[in-house]
């Protein structure tokens, strides 16, 4: 052995440190720290006193993990290795090397002698080409199982702190969305970025408007508005992404698609959407929507909630662009048949030079035998859509004037508080009928029931939670609804003003009354509108108060 340690070596030095700078000395004694430059110095000092290894190069890799061996100087340094131009590794302590066990063990106890590598790791004592080895031999596995327990422990930390942080509404992402910054008072806090957040509402604003996610990207880079990607170069970040194909990014109808579908606009904050099965394995997978962190009201809202809701449901809606077109048209997405509920659809026809625009039941169209074509006129349904929006117009400021009146009551309180008890029902529903379940099935393994009773009760009790779930939605809509318009003191009715004297339609005043439209076989337009709920809420409230009022006596006063 002492023959072979006399021979000249070509070595490599190999630096590690993760990001997690608690990466310490193993056993948790903070002997020295692991800095890049530490170790460096103690293995140059260890060489001056073997001339017999010459130091070719060094490899570092600064921020990453050594929980696994994926690390780019590490497999440049292994690729040399496998040429015959390094024959020694250097490294400061085992877990500098790797925290990895299994891998560990096989790179020193396997894959080096193979190869014929030195291999020696200062700290730990080990050198592979020294003699006294055995005892060595028997320590190495315990120390590299040591260094995984400690890297497995640091991960659960992370990880748990992590959560924490998440749950208590601090931002933890590598990077703030477009429109947001992080605050230079606590980088945990999100902030609007005052350049950004004009360009997110706009992009939100052409939406409503009836414009598709590659318009809306057309006009953004027709306007050299910089991209996500494009804007954090600009301003100094070294953000890199996975979409980027070429030398200068733009707009794109993903991007914009990105942003719509973002809830985290709306002041929630939305984290822990993805995750890895453990410390070792770094493949990402998308964790189920129910597991997701969610924390409103964690920082300022750039859209409100009401306008993001409404940009959800049209997303769903069929609003393709007319050929030829820069926007939907008026009703697209809107107008459905009365009978058979399929869509409508919008087609133009000429006759002596005049154009006409009419709709027709789409199931009509492709089978004559499904449905009768309910032909209706496009001005037909203007007119009796702008009637109707200006009726409501005028009961809404009916409305604000008859609560204005009464002293001292909130409406606006009211009808939360009436949502949130609606919502605490809706999820007493759904607790007690995962119970259930659960007991229905500890029935059938009884065999108290048959699998087919079994499946049917199951079956009736997810219906009845995806009822209860959908109700949720729908009263967290309407709750949106109502906190959008409370801004001071402005009251939810008083959003209706603005259309007190209007006279005609345009594609956000549909979007924005409109939920549906119904076409009769016999040309009759049915309406249902946006905010039914809100309304039958407000006459309730006012007939339950007049009600109040009568059935108060009046105090007769003491003549003296």
């Amino acid at each position: 052995m002492q023959k072979f340690i006399d021979m000249t070596y070509h070595a490599a030095i190999y630096l590690r440190l993760s990001k997690e700078d608690g990466d310490f000395s193993q056993l948790g004694e903070k002997k020295e720290s692991n800095s890049i430059a530490n170790q460096r110095k103690l293995i140059k000092d260890y060489l001056k006193h073997h001339p017999e290894i010459i130091l070719t190069q060094e490899f570092c890799d600064d921020g990453f993990t050594g929980a696994n061996f994926d690390r780019p100087d590490f497999q440049r340094m292994i690729e040399l290795v496998k040429k015959k131009e390094i024959d020694c590794i250097i490294v400061k302590d085992l877990s500098r090397f790797g925290r990895d066990y299994i891998e560990s063990g096989k790179y020193i106890e396997k894959i080096f002698p193979a190869l014929g590598i030195r291999f020696i790791a200062i700290n730990d004592n080990y050198d592979s080409a020294a003699n006294q080895q055995a005892g060595n031999e028997i320590i190495l596995p315990f120390k590299n199982l040591i260094n995984d327990s400690y890297s497995r422990d640091i991960s659960i930390k992370v990880r748990s702190n992590l959560d924490i942080k998440r749950r208590n509404g601090e931002f933890v992402g590598n990077h703030a969305i477009y429109g947001y910054q992080r605050s230079e008072e606590n980088k945990n806090q999100l902030v609007i970025d005052k350049t950004a957040a004009p360009v997110v509402e706009s992009i939100f604003r052409m939406k409503i408007d009836g414009f598709s996610p590659a318009q809306i990207a057309d006009r953004l880079n027709q306007d050299g508005v910089l991209s996500p990607y494009e804007y954090k170069r600009h301003c100094g970040s070294r953000y890199q992404s996975g979409f980027r194909k070429q030398a200068r990014t733009v707009w794109s109808p993903v991007a914009i698609y990105r942003i719509l579908k973002n809830e985290m606009y709306t002041g929630t904050l939305v984290q822990g959407k993805t995750t890895t099965p453990n410390h070792k394995v770094k493949v990402r997978s998308t964790k189920d929507e129910s597991e997701w962190v969610r924390v409103e009201n964690a920082h300022e809202a750039i859209i409100p909630p009401a306008t993001f809701d409404m940009v959800q449901k049209l997303m769903l809606e069929d609003s393709r662009s007319p050929v030829g077109g820069e926007a939907v048209h008026l009703f697209s997405g809107k107008v459905f048949c009365a009978d058979c509920h399929s869509s409508m659809i919008r087609r133009k026809t000429k006759s002596h030079g005049k154009e006409y625009v009419y709709f027709i039941c789409g199931a009509n169209k492709q089978n004559k035998e499904i449905c009768s074509p309910h032909r209706i006129t496009e001005q037909a349904v203007y007119d009796t859509v702008l009637a109707v929006i200006q009726s409501q117009v005028s009961l809404a400021l009916d409305l604000e004037s008859a609560l204005k009146e009464l002293d001292g009551i909130s409406w606006e309180r009211r009808e939360l508080e009436r949502i949130e008890r609606g919502i605490a029902r809706q999820e007493e529903v759904i607790e007690y009928n995962k119970k259930m379940k659960a007991m229905v099935y500890e029935d059938f393994k009884m065999e108290v029931i048959t699998l087919d009773e079994y499946k049917i009760l199951k079956a009736d009790c997810d219906q009845k939670i995806q009822d209860a779930n959908d109700s949720i939605a729908h009263l967290i809509g309407n709750r949106n609804k109502v906190n959008s318009g409370l801004t001071g003191q402005q009251s939810w009715l008083s959003q209706f003003r603005k259309y007190q004297n209007i006279q005609e339609l345009t594609r956000r005043v549909v979007i924005h009354f409109v939920e549906r439209i119904e076409i009769t076989a016999d040309k009759q337009i049915s309406l249902t509108l946006n905010h039914a709920d809100q309304f039958q809420a407000i006459l309730e409230f006012l007939e339950e108060y007049q009600g109040q009022q009568k059935n108060v006596q009046p105090v007769e006063k003491e003549v003296g």
